[in-house]
């Protein structure tokens, strides 16, 4: 009898060490496919880019053969990965016989710098203000500061044009200056990061005696820190992408940034048109290689907050 019971509690321990390794195999397996469906998406979103940089460096002639579909609209595109006859003659252009892509470059670099400047200096004072300060007053004005992040730019774009029209800035590059210094995203953003700092941090600098300005200055903005450079980060690849704040307020070519400079060249010299995208990409994209794992640590603190 005992042999027998024996013999059934081995066959059941068997049978569940079956089980345990059946699912540490589906688990396993599962795994493996959403890395290998990560991998092709991520690959997939990576080939215009790469397209882009192969194309930079392919010649004309060859240029004009594999985009006959998409310039003329008769045979068909192909898309090569690799050029058959490499050449640097599109960057060179680009770099040495273009003074116009320096214009544009440093005038993208002024537009990108000044605002993140001034947002940094408008956005976490307002950001830290909103976090401390409770209160109707405070909720009514931060709920208006979430509806106008809401609305898109086709919504403010009549007001913001008769606003800079009245200041006499039209056609300056403060006219697309001013009105992003005090855009509502980063506010929200640094503002989710201040409601992360402990309130007992702040009660306990308060009776060492410090004021509310060197809590901020001390205790709010080292400690806020991963939402400060993520709203930052965000806000410069924003600023060095947009296109319709420039296009509506600036007139003169001389004042354009890459943005829309770029369609204003034409498809005759198609080398020197893919390397100036590729040139316009590389530095936002270095950015984004470089502080990837600061906006993902600054977002996902500032989701955890609980109000």
């Amino acid at each position: 009898m005992e042999i027998l019971i024996l013999g059934n509690f081995r066959k059941k321990a068997e049978a569940g060490k079956l089980l345990i390794q059946g699912r540490r195999a589906a688990d396993c397996m599962i795994k493996i496919i959403g890395v290998v469906l990560l991998f092709l998406a991520a690959a997939l979103s990576c080939l215009p880019v790469f397209f882009l940089a192969v194309m930079a460096f392919t010649g004309e002639q060859e240029l004009s053969a594999n985009l006959q579909g998409g310039l003329t609209g008769q045979g068909r595109t192909v898309f090569a990965l690799f050029p058959m006859f490499p050449t640097l003659r599109g960057v060179v252009e680009l770099l040495l016989d273009t003074p116009e892509f320096y214009v544009v470059f440093w005038n993208s670099v002024k537009i990108t710098a000044a605002i993140l400047a001034g947002q940094l200096a408008a956005a976490a004072p307002a950001a830290w203000a909103f976090s401390r300060w409770r209160g109707k007053i405070s909720s009514l004005l931060f709920y208006i500061y979430t509806v106008l992040m809401l609305l898109p730019f086709q919504v403010t774009m009549l007001p913001s044009y008769l606003v800079i029209d009245r200041l006499g800035i039209m056609d300056t590059h403060e006219a697309v200056i001013f009105p992003a210094v005090f855009a509502t995203f980063p506010v929200f953003l640094m503002y989710r990061s201040f409601l992360a700092v402990p309130e007992e941090v702040y009660e306990a600098f308060s009776l060492d005696g410090g004021n509310q300005f060197q809590a901020f200055y001390h205790i709010g903005v080292p400690l806020a820190m991963p939402g400060i450079k993520s709203a930052a980060l965000l806000s410069m690849i924003e600023c060095w992408n947009m296109v319709e704040q420039p296009l509506i307020f600036l007139k003169t070519p001389s004042l354009w940034p890459f943005s829309i400079y770029l369609p204003e060249i034409g498809d005759e010299n198609l080398p020197y048109i893919f390397a100036f995208s590729l040139t316009a990409l590389i530095p936002m994209a270095l950015v984004a290689a470089q502080s990837g794992e600061e906006i993902s640590r600054g977002i996902g603190r500032m989701a955890a907050v609980k109000e």
